[in-house]
């Protein structure tokens, strides 16, 4: 038979103006009748990891927030199973949608067939039919009109179709880990995750005691979505499903930051993300590898991402979006506007219109799916959405590639990647723990997380006991194997930055990614890249964005070539960036995100030396410009120096006065900042000097923001007393 699966229960249609949806409600199953279609439907509900094959996923038809098998496994497992003195337990409704897939791709559904009556178990039935893909049945009355009770029957089969679970994935994965145990199915469905759970089920069903008849009494509620109008070749299924899930979860426990931005749609700036983690789901040598980003992250980590395997994460691709294309303009213009207060969403927009050329890609005047769009009001939270992907091709072609090439090219992230690449192929997965940090790693979704939480909770339930310690269980040790590897990495990493493993130049190197892999850091490197932009657009000749990515590979050039300069290992310029070296020129106190314009001063500090500004000399031929702009930058970055060492004497030295502790932090911020730049970037004191007394003749701004600084007249008094 075409349709081997099925679903019987009360039928419905929910329309809306976005869209028609269809739904069985109907129940799955736990024991009795190995072929009831209630017990086929448990076995039938798959989360997305498992119909989609993970190296192939694209972001742009993700659905779902990731797995945490470990709450599955220590909590749902349990409940379900357990008998419970206060009452019975109970699961609310799962939601799954039949959604198109060949081989783990996805695709489309064929087009829907015009209604017609058939006979079918003694009875009249509408038929309606997607070629092979699916089927219909509605019950009708003897008047031929549809029956008012609503009984449906929906068949699919499984080469072309897939019941992926979009709301209650985790009650789902309970019950899909209790049946593939006792069915002995793990092999083919979701094998890798099955040491979260046989030996979990297997010790809670003996004891329990839970026999196949009182698993027969364990039914869940579940509904069974399709979407009849999304069928046929130019059919968006898979975007619907997204746009159902994201609406189902705004009352429920939000998803995470991370899964909002892989998911939702109503955001411009969600969409152009997603469309860079895309382009790296097939690397090339060009660009990082995808396990080189972090996109699953539960949690919300400001500064910097947390496996240390990874360069970067998704928040900063998403803050390199919105800087570069989003501005606003007065933070790439002004490089001595810091980071702070509300931004204009009018301003955003039509900076975004400029940056992405709008007016060359789109009319005047368009229509989306019935919904009348001006050009001049397109903007991050209003466009057309049947658009966005000739938006993000546009983003791509030019900005994407350009923020791409910096965070794969430049030195120390193309090291980082190499690194990483190579500790992947070095890795022996020949037992089940090795094979589980490695998926966590590189692989599965989710994994690495779910491994960190049952350590935690393996830890917590050993300091409990006064007893021996329970033996470690494979999730367990795959953790352990993880923390061990860092230090490997860390090796491969040092390599390919530095060629050499010594332990001495491990731990520098070390020092050395724990800034480059921060928020600040990463961010300053893009916003370089969108700052030096608006210098070439007033340049002679003026800027094409589709010359962004070549102006890209002449920044990284530059820096490459700071990079390789320097000589001495004293002043290897590839620690130029850490706190240990001598003559830091980094005093940033901590890494938050604003401090990103910081950072941009010290990568435009690395391009002004001679061996690297022949790489832009170029680009940006009337380098006046450039000069004023890092002036600024320096200017400012001078100031935060300043009122850090303030701060600093206020506690060590609390006895000295105002104006005093002003003078002595203006001395001692501006000879570490003369000798930091003599040190690493080649300014000479002469020029230094000359540039502070600039400074000064234009009304030194350091001054005037360090006035506010000193209390009051009687304030001084009073503490002089």
């Amino acid at each position: 038979m075409t349709f081997r699966d099925y679903v019987q229960g009360t039928w419905g249609s929910f329309d809306t103006p976005a869209g028609r949806v269809d739904y069985i409600m109907t129940k799955a199953r736990l024991g009795g009748d190995a072929d009831a279609p209630e017990r086929q439907l448990t076995k039938s509900l798959a989360p997305v990891r498992e119909v989609m094959d993970s190296g192939d996923l694209d972001f742009n038809q993700l659905l779902q927030r990731d797995l945490d098998d470990h709450r599955v496994a220590v909590n749902l497992i349990p409940y379900l199973l357990k008998p419970q003195a206060t009452g019975p337990a109970f699961f609310p409704p799962i939601m799954a949608v039949l959604l198109p897939f060949k081989n783990k791709r996805p695709t489309s559904f064929p087009m829907l067939d015009t209604s017609k009556q058939v006979e079918h178990d003694d009875a009249l039935w509408q038929e309606e039919r997607a070629g092979n893909a699916f089927r219909v049945h509605r019950l009708l009355g003897v008047d031929g009109e549809l029956h008012g009770a609503n009984v449906g029957k929906l068949w699919w089969n499984q080469s072309e179709a897939s019941l992926v679970v979009l709301d209650g994935q985790h009650r789902a994965m309970a019950l899909l880990a209790v049946e593939r145990t006792l069915s002995r199915t793990w092999q083919g469905n979701g094998e890798q995750f099955r040491p979260f759970y046989e030996h979990q089920v297997e010790r809670l069903l003996n004891e329990y005691q839970v026999s196949e008849v009182d698993l027969a009494k364990i039914e869940v509620p579940v509904t069974v979505c399709w979407f009849p109008c999304e069928t046929g070749e130019s059919s968006r299924p898979h975007e619907s499903a997204r746009k159902l899930f994201v609406d189902v979860n705004k009352e429920a426990r939000p998803p995470s930051e991370s899964r909002i931005i892989l998911l939702s749609d109503g955001e411009l700036v969600n969409v152009l993300t997603r469309s860079l983690l895309s382009a790296l789901r097939g690397r090339n040598g060009a660009h990082l590898p995808l396990y080189g980003v972090e996109y699953d992250n539960p949690e919300i980590n400001t500064s910097r991402p947390a496996r240390w395997s990874v360069m970067t994460n998704i928040h900063l691709l998403k803050m390199a979006v919105n800087r570069c294309i989003f501005g606003p303009p007065k933070y790439l213009i002004n490089l001595a506007q810091p980071i702070s207060g509300r931004e204009k969403a009018e301003e955003r927009d039509e900076f975004m219109r400029t940056q992405l050329d709008l007016a060359s890609l789109l009319p005047d005047y368009l229509d989306d799916a019935g919904y009348p769009y001006d050009r001049d009001a397109i903007g991050d939270r209003n466009f057309p959405l049947g658009r966005a992907e000739a938006i993000a091709g546009r983003f791509m072609e030019t900005w994407g590639l350009a923020i791409l090439t910096l965070l794969s090219q430049t030195a120390p992230y193309a090291a980082h990647a190499e690194g990483l690449a190579r500790f992947k192929e070095s890795w022996h997965t020949a037992n089940t723990h090795a094979a589980l940090a490695h998926d966590a790693l590189f692989g599965g979704v989710g994994i690495y997380w779910t491994l960190r939480d049952s350590y935690d909770h393996y830890q917590d339930a050993i300091r409990r006991l006064n007893g021996p310690k329970p033996p470690k269980s494979d999730v367990i040790r795959a953790w352990e194997t993880l923390k061990e590897k860092e230090s490997e990495f860390d090796e491969y990493r040092a390599h390919a930055y530095v060629g050499s493993t010594r332990r001495d130049v491990v731990k520098r190197c070390k020092a050395a990614f724990g800034v480059f892999n921060t928020h600040a850091c990463q961010l300053g490197l893009i916003m370089t890249l969108a700052s030096l932009w608006e210098m070439r657009k007033n340049q002679p000749g003026g800027a094409d964005i589709k010359d962004l990515p070549a102006f890209s590979a002449a920044l990284v050039a530059g820096w490459n070539t700071f990079f390789k300069s320097g000589g001495s290992r004293a002043r290897d310029r590839r620690y130029a960036f850490t706190r240990d070296c001598s003559h830091p020129i980094n005093q940033i106190s901590n890494m938050d995100t604003p401090n990103a314009v910081y950072f941009r001063y010290f990568w435009m500090q690395a391009l002004a030396t001679s061996s690297a500004w022949r790489h832009l000399d170029s680009w940006l031929p009337n380098r006046d410009a450039f000069d004023a702009g890092l002036s600024a930058a320096r200017h400012m970055y001078l100031d935060l120096c300043i009122k850090q060492k303030l701060k600093a004497l206020e506690s060590s030295d609390p006895l000295l006065g105002p104006e005093r502790r002003i003078a002595r932090a203006k001395k001692l911020a501006t000879a570490e900042l003369q000798k930091a730049l003599h040190h690493w970037f080649d300014v000479l004191p002469q020029e230094f000097e000359a540039w502070l007394a600039s400074e000064v003749s234009r009304g030194n701004q350091v001054e005037l923001d360090l006035a506010n600084e000193v209390p009051a007249p009687e304030a001084t008094d009073a503490s002089n007393r």
